[in-house]
């Protein structure tokens, strides 16, 4: 599996990290960590996935976010 990490903005609260975290366990991918700053709605994402990068970033984009450090 490939390492992806990105900066996601407009996250702020748990329930935003629940969204995304969904969204990435349906595709199939693992071991996602996300390290939210909830003040400046920013948040930092790594995640394992095996096929190609955008599907991760298109998700992220479906749930509403802008994904700003692909």
């Amino acid at each position: 599996m490939t390492k992806i990490n990105l900066t996601v903005h407009g996250m702020h609260c748990k329930s935003c990290k629940m969204l995304v975290t969904d969204a990435l366990t349906e595709l199939g991918a693992k071991n996602i960590n996300i390290d939210l700053d909830e003040k400046k709605q920013i948040a930092k994402i790594s995640v394992e996935y095996n096929k190609d990068k955008m599907d991760i970033i298109n998700a992220i984009k479906n749930e509403g976010y802008k994904v700003v450090a692909p």
